[in-house]
């Protein structure tokens, strides 16, 4: 897995949300053009223990069961962030969700590029039918909201795995980051 642009370490940590067993979660992204980009995933799934929460930033330490044992996603964010001089933070509980939060000073020499926000959110909110995914994206001083569940109860439950309707999604998803003033520098 290659972490090339934030939206992939977004990516990675809403993935992560998902595992965790959770039925709801947010996406929280902030970002000053120009000077900073932050985001929050937050779930209330299995949540990681406390004696554990420093060994999931080894990045030879995973919980999902394959052959080779390794977890870079975290590590990665982690360093991606502070290399930027920007924050990294895990708060979570054994039972009650984990909060991941990442913010990137965008002027750095090593921050990574931002990538296709719309879709990003469009991959988050169709990796799962079982988590009822809220989206806040925040650009400068304007922004948009919106959950999975609009979007069922608008198109149908089948929103997510009938194509014309999945397009339709992501154009709404394109049109709302148009709106901001986005999407300049991925198209």
């Amino acid at each position: 897995m290659g972490l090339r642009t934030i939206c992939d370490h977004i990516l990675d940590i809403a993935q992560n949300a998902v595992d965790s067993g959770t039925k709801n979660a947010e996406l929280k992204i902030q970002e000053k053009r120009g000077y900073s980009f932050s985001f929050s995933v937050l779930d209330w799934g299995k949540g990681i223990p406390s004696e554990l929460l420093e060994t999931v930033l080894d990045p030879f330490y995973t919980e999902k069961r394959k052959k080779v044992k390794f977890g870079l996603g975290l590590p990665m964010l982690k360093f991606a962030a502070e290399t930027t001089g920007g924050r990294f933070n895990i708060c979570s509980k054994s039972g009650a969700g984990t909060e991941i939060t990442a913010s990137f000073l965008l002027s750095s020499v090593d921050c990574q590029p931002v990538g296709d926000i719309p879709s990003t959110l469009f991959a988050v909110i169709t990796m799962s039918d079982d988590v009822d995914w809220t989206v806040e994206r925040v650009l400068d001083e304007d922004g948009y909201t919106f959950s999975s569940s609009q979007f069922r109860e608008a198109l149908g439950n089948d929103c997510f795995t009938f194509p014309v309707k999945m397009k339709i999604i992501l154009e709404i998803l394109q049109e709302a980051e148009i709106s901001l003033g986005g999407l300049s520098n991925v198209y």
